[in-house]
């Protein structure tokens, strides 16, 4: 569809068309404060882009590479994220309630991802392996943990259910 790295103008204009930016190489961007409500992003790579404060309601985030992107303060409501690499990605304040489903066959990785502050409000992260993730003051209230490795998490002020660890691996 695109040859070479977009701009951010460029990006914008074609959001705007609503194009698919499936398979691309849009690492490092600024995407900062950008409007990607329903956005199609499958299988792209999206490393160390600064998505804060960007509203990606709805957009497909499938298999998408989001290595050390940052989503701070960014609006992920129902974004779909199955198979998404968020390793050492920064979701600080991020809103991920009503994430996608991550069933077995499509385990989110977010090893050392900071989601400080986090709305992860009735998201279903069962069977993710969340190893190493900062929850510090996010809100798990309603949030599937089911069969989630949570190995040497950080859950300082963090809100959650009574029974939200029940069925977790390795709290």
């Amino acid at each position: 569809m695109f040859d070479g790295k977009l701009t951010r103008e460029e990006l914008i204009c074609a959001f705007k068309d609503g194009r698919k930016f499936e398979d691309l190489d849009l690492s490092e961007l600024d995407l900062s404060r950008t409007n990607l409500t329903n956005i199609v992003f499958n299988k792209s790579s999206l490393k160390k882009t600064d998505f804060t404060r960007a509203n990606l309601t709805g957009s497909k985030l499938n298999q998408t590479d989001l290595r050390e992107a940052i989503f701070f303060r960014a609006n992920l409501f129902e974004a779909d994220l199955k198979k998404a690499d968020l390793r050492n990605a920064n979701l600080e304040s991020a809103n991920l309630s009503g994430a996608a489903d991550n069933s077995s066959q499509n385990t989110p990785r977010v090893f050392g991802a900071n989601l400080s502050g986090a709305d992860l409000r009735n998201a279903n992260l069962r069977n993710a392996n969340l190893v190493r993730v900062k929850f510090d003051y996010a809100d798990l209230r309603g949030a599937d943990l089911t069969g989630s490795n949570m190995t040497r998490v950080s859950l300082q002020g963090t809100k959650y259910d009574a029974n939200a660890f029940d069925k977790v691996i390795n709290v």
